[in-house]
């Protein structure tokens, strides 16, 4: 018999246990009043920072209260950024108060949510629903400020019927995705934002330098087109660098009038509903609809027909790997019956005692398994009928070879063989070659 348990009581599971580690705050300062909750990329490169506190001067785009908000810039060619969510808001859902990535993978929250299986558009701390009317809002967060300034608030996590936590069976489509990965953070984040007018023709600042948008000021990067319409991105930016932003502007060509257009749609529709869109992980959040089909594309590897195959085959072995090395990569998805290396082939064989732990290891470990700094290709090894039936070609083919390869020296003794003794595979007339004259 399954038992419900109240919103107190899933929260009190979650404050139990560690959720998501909290960004760092410098000693001495409380998180959300003296310094926000906010991700490397919106701080920008720069580690000394100006920063301006605006205490309980905006109101919340989520829950509607007064916050303290934070304003800065994160670099000298960046715009200034701001926190639009309170902080005991983002910690909820884990998210930046900028920007609302995901803390942890820098993804969108429903990218997160869709590939963990956890969370959802009404979902809050350790996956209580999150109140919908006025009233049951304002004592919502009211809690969720005091949790925060007891320093009790844990960061975003999803509990399962068991309790434990849910990573669901898309782990690595998620790590593959998440821009932590990268070795420079995504800073065009930061970038100024389009110039509006510039788009419409009629921006008056361009023509003496003075507006301090893209691309008037001479910044030509255009992230509303780099993922969709690479071609138009590439034309626009190399017109930009020959003619310049006023030229280009003020060219009424057909190719020009896509391009601004195409623009134009990008900035098309209203910030609070894209706020709340990506915050609350709807469908309506174009950029995580891209992860997700970017998820769905990407190659795995599809077990073979037969039940019976329970063994994996990793290539690419280098002499310092030793079976031990193998076993420490593999263990951790299930018994390992068997690792056979064969080394005049530079390969090896894992077998499992069950086909479910082949089948997580092989989703968990294609095209990133590395041993000893070597990368490994990981395939699903050979099944039984499939080497029977391979043999039986063999047997076949050799059986319809009716005369014999002729022995040593038989070739090869016509002119310019210089009464040597050659075998088939050295003389070059034999392989279809251009013969050789003396």
């Amino acid at each position: 018999m399954s038992v419900i348990r109240s919103s107190a009581d899933m929260m009190a599971a979650a404050a139990a246990r560690p959720g998501a580690k909290l960004a760092q705050t410098p000693e001495g300062l409380r998180l959300g009043e003296d310094f926000p909750f906010v991700c490397e990329v919106c701080l920008g490169p720069n580690p000394y920072l100006r920063m301006i506190k605006m205490p309980a001067s905006r109101e919340c785009k989520i829950s509607g209260r007064p916050y303290t908000a934070f304003r800065w810039q994160p670099g000298s060619e960046a715009r200034y950024k701001e926190t639009i969510i309170a902080a005991e808001v983002a910690i909820a859902k884990n998210v930046c108060q900028v920007c609302l990535m995901d803390m942890e993978y820098n993804l969108p929250v429903a990218v997160r949510d869709k590939l963990l299986g956890a969370g959802g558009p009404d979902r809050g701390v350790g996956g209580v629903q999150m109140p919908t009317s006025d009233v049951n809002k304002e004592f919502y967060w009211e809690n969720q400020k005091k949790a925060m300034d007891e320093g009790t608030l844990q960061g975003f996590q999803e509990l399962n019927a068991e309790g434990s936590k849910s990573i669901g069976h898309s782990f690595e489509k998620l790590a593959a995705l998440s821009r932590n990965n990268s070795s420079t953070p995504y800073y065009d984040r930061n970038l100024p934002k389009l110039c509006s007018f510039w788009v419409r023709q009629n921006c008056g600042r361009v023509t003496n330098s003075a507006c301090p948008y893209r691309p008037c000021n001479g910044t030509f990067r255009f992230p509303e087109l780099a993922s969709t319409h690479p071609e138009l991105l590439s034309s626009l930016v190399r017109r930009l660098h020959m003619d310049g932003a006023v030229s280009v502007m003020r060219d009424t060509s057909d190719a020009m009038e896509e391009i601004r257009e195409t623009l134009r749609d990008s900035q098309r529709g209203s910030r609070n509903e894209a706020i709340k869109n990506r915050y609350h992980g709807t469908k309506e959040d174009k950029l995580a609809q891209k992860y997700l089909e970017r998820a769905q594309s990407l190659p795995e590897l599809t077990p073979p027909e037969d039940e019976g195959v329970c063994s994996l085959w990793a290539g690419g072995l280098t002499p310092e790997i030793t079976k031990q090395d193998l076993l420490d990569e593999f263990y951790a998805y299930g018994e390992v019956l068997e690792v056979k290396i064969m080394a005049e082939r530079r390969c090896a064989l894992v077998t499992y005692s069950m086909r479910k732990s082949a089948e997580e290891a092989a989703k968990a470990l294609y095209r990133k398994l590395t041993v000893k700094g070597a990368m490994l290709k990981l395939w699903w090894a050979r099944s039984q009928q499939a080497k029977d039936n391979d043999e039986a070609r063999n047997y076949t083919r050799s059986a319809e070879l009716s005369q014999p390869l002729p022995p040593p020296g038989t070739i090869g003794s016509g002119p310019g063989s210089g009464g040597r003794m050659l075998y088939p595979s050295m003389n070059p007339n034999a392989m279809g070659a251009r013969p050789d004259h003396s």
